[in-house]
């Protein structure tokens, strides 16, 4: 009977030691299972954290070209409007440079001698009335060539200038002993220029 209580005291015992083991290797596990579980948190946490760099990078380079396309686009948009404005007058400023070829071969056909007259001559002369018709004509056309000049239309006469044929219109060809062939030798109509584009070509006579 005394055997049999020791036997038994025995095997709980060991199934106490048991037991405790079990605990404490299921205590192992749970510690083991917590830290994987914690270190999957942390990599997931980075994973996200470089998904939300990457997108903050490409959002702003997005907003980077989206302002450098819209600066482009302004920009653009700016030379565009000005350069409207400044060939909105180029029709109009070809029939006026039409209008003072005619006042400049008027002026030519004047002798230099009767371009002026004695200011005590009788306003009836014919002296005094061609050189004050003269004199009108000159100031009529240079008030229309000072309004091309403020919308940017300029006058140039290529005389003794190299013959350049995106700016001048050849029209004919003649040697002269010593001047530089290719150049310009006269100017029968000046070119004219709106601003830094050709408005019109000037038409010139060229040394052989």
């Amino acid at each position: 009977m005394a055997f049999s209580t020791s036997q038994r005291w025995a095997n709980a015992k060991t199934e106490q030691v048991k037991d405790e083991q079990n605990a404490a290797s299921g205590e192992a596990m749970g510690a083991t299972d917590n830290k994987s579980a914690d270190g999957a948190d942390a990599e997931g946490l980075q994973a996200q954290l470089k998904d939300k760099d990457a997108k903050i990078k490409e959002l702003t380079e997005q907003i980077l070209y989206g302002k450098a396309d819209y600066q482009n686009l302004q920009r653009r948009s700016q030379e565009e409007k000005s350069q409207a404005g400044d060939y909105a007058v180029t029709k109009l400023a070809k029939d006026l440079t039409s209008s003072i070829d005619i006042l400049a071969l008027a002026l030519r056909s004047v002798p230099e001698e009767l371009r002026t007259a004695p200011k005590d001559l009788d306003p009836k002369e014919p002296r005094r009335v061609i050189a004050d018709l003269y004199s009108g004509v000159e100031l009529t056309s240079k008030s229309m060539l000072d309004m091309l000049r403020t919308h940017g239309i300029t006058q140039f006469d290529p005389t003794g200038e190299k013959f350049d044929p995106k700016l001048h219109e050849a029209l004919y060809q003649a040697p002269v002993p010593g001047k530089e062939s290719g150049t310009v030798l006269e100017c029968s109509k000046l070119g004219y220029k709106i601003k830094d584009r050709l408005l019109r070509a000037a038409e010139v006579g060229i040394v052989q």
